[in-house]
């Protein structure tokens, strides 16, 4: 459904709410835990990277307790920057580690809730209808896992914010064929990138529609054929060039610092042995002390478990790396018992997202060939994602496409029971 010209104050009133709604439950999450100060895992890893990076200059991911998890003062290049430059920045500014953490939260909130309003930017340029868009950005608004998420001292919330900066400069670009939009859209898939790399092999997934026909065949406002294979390696030039503005000073730094070019990050390797134990059988039972905290080794090992398991048992593990490991990140909600209060309220907003999310899709890619490329891209994602170990934090990005079908599934079933016009 779109509205007309004369409801568009109405419309531009719900987006001043949805706002306000997410930034007044980002903001009741960030009073809910303002004297929680106590960090594990990953972000006390983050928080002390940072400390290091202000006092030091020194960049060097190191995981804080484990004996195989590296040494402070070390550079490496296990995490890719943005992030972390983002809390060495606030750290600098305001020179206190605790108020350091309240203002990332602070900013994280906000982040968290322009993100309601890009989503609501993205679908509705895509699509052209308002009500899925309004839709997609209240259950991004009101989804307690992205609620909760600003209080962590994690990558979550600034991926989902970026990777929407980049969808919307993407279609715009698409839409419009401006070269500056096109260069723009590749540095924002850059900047996607130095926060969470996984998007990094979907970069040419839209070309790829655009080269079978996506577009009709017409003059683009710089000489090239939409449509064809020399319009469509214009418009590659011109975001790839975007995209290593951006990544370049990171690549720079890694040949000059560590002697090599690391193109995104050097921590995958644990995640990815991780995830080749079916259903946990053995856990790391047969690793040998030799590779343990060797990223490199530990990835050779998991492709040889893989290898050895397809052998032996291949379908336990194809089993395992499809409906086993989805299961297991999306079966409950992300940080589901981060706020005990609040659990069930979060165990239902997931389910019926899911439950309304997965038929939406199917109905909204027989209906329309960009919901079906939308989703396909997600879905791409989702396999990254399961060569890795499952967990309910890797859901977080994908949550998203399927808030979309769930919206399109609610505009579909409006559009059914609406009565006729007059």
């Amino acid at each position: 459904m779109t509205l007309k010209s004369r409801t568009r104050p109405a419309l531009w009133a719900v987006l001043i709410f949805i706002f306000l709604l997410a930034l007044a439950l980002r903001g009741m999450a960030v009073m809910r835990f303002k004297d929680n100060m106590g960090l594990t895992g990953d972000a006390r890893n983050y928080w002390l990277m940072s400390h290091q990076l202000a006092d030091t200059g020194i960049y060097g991911y190191w995981y804080d307790g484990n004996p195989y998890g590296g040494s402070p003062g070390v550079s490496n290049a296990r995490v890719m920057p943005a992030y972390p430059v983002i809390l060495a920045l606030v750290y600098k500014v305001l020179g206190d580690p605790w108020r350091q953490i309240t203002a990332v939260r602070l900013i994280q909130a906000f982040l968290g809730s322009l993100s309601a309003l890009l989503a609501f930017a993205f679908v509705r340029r895509v699509f052209g209808k308002d009500l899925p868009a309004v839709l997609t950005a209240l259950l991004v608004a009101v989804y307690p896992s992205y609620v909760l998420s600003c209080t962590l001292i994690l990558t979550e919330g600034l991926g989902l914010f970026t990777m929407l900066v980049y969808f919307c400069i993407a279609a715009a670009a698409f839409d419009t064929e401006k070269k500056f939009l096109h260069f723009l859209s590749g540095a924002a898939f850059g900047l996607h990138i130095l926060v969470r790399p996984t998007l990094l092999p979907l970069f040419i997934v839209p070309f790829v529609y655009l080269a079978i026909g996506g577009r009709k065949r017409q003059y683009t406002s710089y000489g090239a054929v939409r449509g064809s294979l020399a319009g469509t390696m214009k418009v590659f030039a011109l975001q790839l060039a975007g995209f290593v503005v951006i990544m370049a000073p990171w690549w720079i730094r890694n040949i000059i610092t560590l002697g090599t070019l690391v193109i995104t990050a050097k921590g995958d390797g644990n995640a990815f042995l991780a995830g080749t134990y079916p259903y946990w059988q053995d856990y790391f039972q047969d690793i040998p002390e030799s590779i343990k905290g060797v990223n490199d080794a530990q990835r050779e090992w998991g492709i040889k478990r893989i290898i050895n398991g397809l052998k032996t048992d291949p379908w336990l593990y194809i089993k395992w790396f499809t409906w086993g490991k989805t299961r297991h990140i999306f079966e409950k909600p992300y940080l589901v018992n981060l706020a005990p209060e609040i659990k069930r309220l979060a165990e239902t907003i997931h389910g019926m997202i899911i439950c309304m999310g997965i038929p939406g899709m199917i109905w909204h890619s027989i209906r329309n060939i960009k919901g079906f490329c939308l989703y396909f891209y997600g879905l791409i994602i989702l396999g990254i994602q399961l060569m890795f170990i499952p967990d309910t934090r890797y859901a977080y990005q994908m949550m998203f496409f399927i808030m979309v079908g769930a919206a399109f599934l609610v505009n579909q079933l409006w559009e059914l029971i609406k009565p006729p016009r007059e």
